[in-house]
């Protein structure tokens, strides 16, 4: 049953990342420029989408579930918008010629403020869920003494 309660948050993030990566792509194609919010919103997507799907019961597994799925969905951002460039469509994106470049040049996709935005969105991946959690979380009635 503990099984149950990790494969919908796992899915849950995943998809939002992947999402959020194709949407940062999109926003660098269409303005020729890559926004580094919409990686950092990327890790508020996926820490948001694990606290929701899991019924607002989040754990450390789940914040670790958050960052591994909004650093796969900025790293499939920048795959996108460097396929979509080097191919200058989506014609053969996912072709291996433009997966081994990508690879093999890994390190030259991410530069400084790259970086700076990737640990604001891990960081936010992580904190998101459980300070939603905690908010949610029911408080302890206080009991006032009648005087």
């Amino acid at each position: 049953m503990e099984s149950n309660k990790m494969v919908l948050p796992v899915l849950g993030a995943l998809l939002t990342a992947v999402v959020g990566g194709a949407v940062w792509a999109l926003i660098a194609i269409l303005t020729n420029y890559e926004i580094g919010f919409v990686a950092w919103g990327i890790g508020g997507l996926a820490g948001y989408a694990v606290y929701y799907l899991t019924k607002k019961k989040v754990n450390a597994a789940h914040q670790v579930i958050a960052v591994i799925a909004s650093l796969i969905g900025i790293l499939l951002g920048k795959y996108f918008i460097f396929g979509y460039f080097y191919n200058d469509g989506l014609t053969g994106i996912f072709d291996s010629e433009v997966v081994t470049l990508f690879q093999e040049n890994f390190s030259e996709f991410f530069g400084g403020k790259d970086i700076i935005f990737i640990v604001l969105a891990v960081v936010t991946a992580w904190q998101l869920p459980a300070r939603l959690a905690s908010k949610a979380a029911p408080t302890e009635p206080t009991i006032s003494s009648a005087e």
